[in-house]
């Protein structure tokens, strides 16, 4: 892993250095993340649950600088991007979901003066130094998609499409309300 990702570091050097942070991790060097992929695969038989999910590549780029409108503000521009194996919650089997996810933030401490700013959000620190890692997995853990889902209902399961056949032969019990209640006015 990338010892830049790893060392805790003024927001402000980052900054002053423009430091470009640009590789590749896996999956189980991000512990947070992979333990919400793991207690999400956890509900998989033993025999369904995708083999190596830990070995999932995590393509990061983070750009360190100061935001145009302040040069006194620590910022932050990137792009993350991970492919990980999912349970569908429509069909409950194991599936892939792409996640990717942009990083626009002004890196401020927690009782820094309020800063508004359209391009970017505000991203408080609860110390005064960061660890670049640190961001980018709470970042990506923001950006998983719920639910996780196949990109389309015909790549799930016989649960899903089951459900489908009895979702659609169910009667609508309200379909003829409106027009009683027009009769009955």
């Amino acid at each position: 892993m990338a010892s830049q990702l790893l060392e805790p570091v003024l927001p402000q050097q980052l900054a002053e250095w423009r430091q470009v942070i640009d590789c590749k991790v896996e999956l189980r060097d991000l512990s947070r993340l992979a333990e919400i992929v793991q207690a999400d695969l956890a509900v998989l038989p033993a025999g369904d649950r995708p083999a190596n999910w830990r070995r999932a590549s995590v393509g990061i780029r983070l750009e360190f600088g100061f935001a145009r409108f302040a040069e006194s503000v620590p910022a932050l521009d990137g792009e993350l991007s991970v492919t990980l194996d999912a349970v569908c919650q429509r069909c409950l089997e194991a599936c892939r979901v792409q996640v990717n996810t942009t990083l626009r933030y002004l890196l401020l401490p927690a009782d820094a003066e309020a800063i508004e700013c359209e391009d970017y959000e505000v991203w408080e620190l609860t110390d005064k130094l960061v660890r670049p890692l640190d961001i980018v997995e709470e970042a990506l853990v923001m950006a998983m998609p719920f639910p996780a889902l196949h990109k389309s209902e015909s790549k799930c399961g016989p649960l899903a499409q089951e459900f489908s056949t009895v979702a659609t032969e169910t009667a609508h019990p309200f379909a003829g309300l409106r027009a009683q209640l027009d009769e009955s006015k």
